[in-house]
């Protein structure tokens, strides 16, 4: 059968031939699922920089290269997406029409626990192993910036119209400047620390007091934007800086994912005035979509053209259902000396939340 074919080889992202990493180019170019950024051999050079448990499966059919699983290794057979917490859209790289059997893949990576959240419903093996299907918010600018505000202004209602009034009600404060692209180390530092001013307040952890996080992001930063990089957009009132957002992009995608703004100018909606500026550069640079990810505020549902599908689940090997609970157990005890405040007082259903939470520590 296809499965006793299928042999699968474990590398790291440094170790991939150069005929290897053409077959993955070739593949997320034909595959209309892995457009997101985070299927780039940009990303997974940056996070295999940043972090040294990151692993490539190489899957073979016969000799042919039917595709890619990238990883990050954890404890005792245990895996998830590569970045974790961080990663928020995690596929298998094949072509389109390629049926992989991602359990059998496992097994062969000797992964006996793969946790994954925000991976591709398109893709078969997350769809059937799904716990939970949640929709990742598009914004399509394929067909310019001014077509996508014909094309919401109906269904967006006030939310919409007062999104895309931000950047005039700005405007009436003072002199605005917008950068698409600012390459100036104090912007990412302003980022950080209204990040973690945010992160503080929510009780959520500060992902940038974690030395790897930071290390991604400046890796992306100074990346060639062809395979995948970060982008960084400002605004500025009178010289002063009142917004930022650090951006994963590709060839087609932005995905959205740290904005921040200066509190003293909340009144003012800065972020959506920058977010407004990033769609129409955007769609004039090439960008086709902006991936805003899931949730349930009014403002991604006022401005998000459409939702595709992100799973959560867990994928594992005959007979350990009850390791995994044991492992629940573990991290839970693993978890109370993080400082993650109420969480550490979680109860077993938030298993993958304190999961997540020791895979950013390290733990």
């Amino acid at each position: 059968t296809g499965m006793q074919m299928l042999s699968v080889d474990v590398t790291t992202p440094q170790e991939l031939s150069a005929s290897e990493r053409d077959a993955w180019r070739a593949m997320t170019a034909a595959n209309p699922v892995l457009k997101s950024p985070y299927q780039t051999l940009g990303y997974l050079d940056a996070i295999s920089a940043a972090r040294p448990d990151i692993r490539v499966a190489v899957i073979r059919k016969s000799a042919r290269i039917a595709g890619f699983f990238a990883f990050q290794k954890g404890p005792m057979g245990h895996a998830r997406a590569p970045g974790g917490v961080v990663n928020d859209c995690h596929g298998i790289i094949c072509a389109p029409d390629e049926d992989i059997a991602l359990s059998h893949v496992l097994a062969q990576a000797n992964i006996a626990v793969f946790d994954f959240r925000d991976s591709l419903a398109a893709q078969a093996p997350f769809r059937r192993h799904a716990e939970s299907v949640e929709g990742g918010w598009v914004i399509d600018v394929s067909e310019g910036f001014e077509a996508y505000v014909a094309s919401r202004k109906k269904l967006g209602g006030n939310t919409f119209r007062s999104a895309i009034g931000a950047p005039k009600k700005l405007a009436k404060e003072g002199a605005l400047t917008f950068r698409f692209d600012d390459r100036r180390p104090e912007t990412l530092e302003a980022l950080y620390a209204w990040k973690s001013a945010q992160y503080r307040e929510s009780g959520f952890p500060d992902l940038f007091a974690v030395k790897w996080v930071r290390d991604l992001l400046e890796q992306l930063w100074r990346q060639d934007r062809a395979e995948g990089a970060g982008l960084m957009s400002t605004l500025e009132l009178d010289g002063r800086l009142a917004a930022v957002h650090f951006g994963l992009i590709g060839p087609e995608v932005l995905h959205s994912w740290f904005p921040a703004y200066d509190p003293d100018f909340v009144k003012l909606t800065p972020g959506n005035a920058l977010l407004i500026e990033m769609l129409k550069a955007g769609a004039e640079a090439g960008v086709q979509e902006v991936h805003m990810g899931p949730g349930e505020g009014r403002q991604k549902q006022a401005m998000g053209s459409f939702q595709e599908g992100l799973a959560t689940g867990c994928i594992t090997q005959p007979g350990l259902v009850g390791w995994t609970r044991q492992m629940a157990g573990r991290i839970e005890k693993t978890a109370e000396p993080l400082p993650l405040g109420p969480l550490a007082r979680a109860p077993g259903k938030a298993f993958r939340k304190i999961d997540r939470i020791a895979a950013l520590y390290g733990v």
